[in-house]
């Protein structure tokens, strides 16, 4: 074999170019490895720490890092017709690194970008509405409402998720219900994606008045009281 120094310079590179190298995963094994294969790798693991990624699994299976949909997925999915999909708390570049507190507390209510990460071409603007964790505690399903954009989400490619414009006001979420005191039991649909504390201030003396709240999920609580309340709830 001729000194590497004696070879010409190739001043186009294609992607079926090939260098040799050594595989860390195999004992080091002699392989050849292709300018498309090299440059997959850097893009999915270098500079992109503002963005998630995540690879499109049509089937309903969890796998790691990636989207999927409760039963299942078609091949090809209109960005414009999503309305919800599941998300897992790792992406494509860490099985380790839980992401979840991003999901969640910078995406609720704020505008996100979604693209296909080799075709900028296919991309759409959602506000990201909520995100419930599921049972197995490895994926939130999430709640969209889009804006804009086109392209499709097509099975096994990848697409980055970034934050576009964060919604100041969801870092302190609370709602008032007015208790006309006709029912002992109240079935609230606060809508704030959390389990909220609960303040009842009763009408008149301003006393705080005490029942009991079961959480029926993250934006639903039951309020039952002993005796009929005429006053405010706040979940806070």
């Amino acid at each position: 074999m001729a000194r590497i120094s004696t070879y010409k310079n190739d001043e186009t590179v294609v992607a079926e170019d090939k260098w040799i190298g050594s595989d860390s995963q195999n004992n080091m094994q002699t392989k050849n490895f292709t300018a498309q294969s090299v440059a997959d790798f850097i893009n999915s693991i270098g500079g992109e720490a503002q963005n998630v990624r995540y690879r499109y699994n049509q089937f309903n299976d969890y796998q790691t890092g990636t989207i999927a949909f409760n039963g299942g997925g078609a091949a090809s999915i209109l960005l414009s017709s999503l309305t919800t999909f599941n998300i897992g708390i790792y992406e494509t570049r860490s099985a380790t690194t839980d992401v979840g507190e991003y999901l969640t507390g910078a995406f609720i209510a704020s505008e996100v970008l979604l693209t296909q990460c080799d075709d900028i071409s296919s991309w759409a603007i959602y506000t990201w509405d909520t995100a419930v964790l599921k049972a197995s505690g490895l994926e939130y399903e999430v709640g969209l409402i889009f804006k804009a954009g086109g392209g499709t989400l097509i099975a096994d490619s990848e697409y980055f998720i970034s934050l576009m414009n964060y919604d100041a006001a969801q870092g302190d979420l609370n709602k008032l219900v007015v208790l006309p005191g006709n029912a002992l039991v109240y079935v609230v649909d606060h809508d704030l994606n959390k389990y909220p504390s609960v303040s009842v201030i009763e009408t008149g003396t301003n006393n705080q008045i005490y029942g009991d709240v079961q959480y029926n999920t993250v934006n639903q609580c039951t309020l039952t009281f002993t005796s009929l309340v005429t006053g405010t709830a706040t979940f806070n």
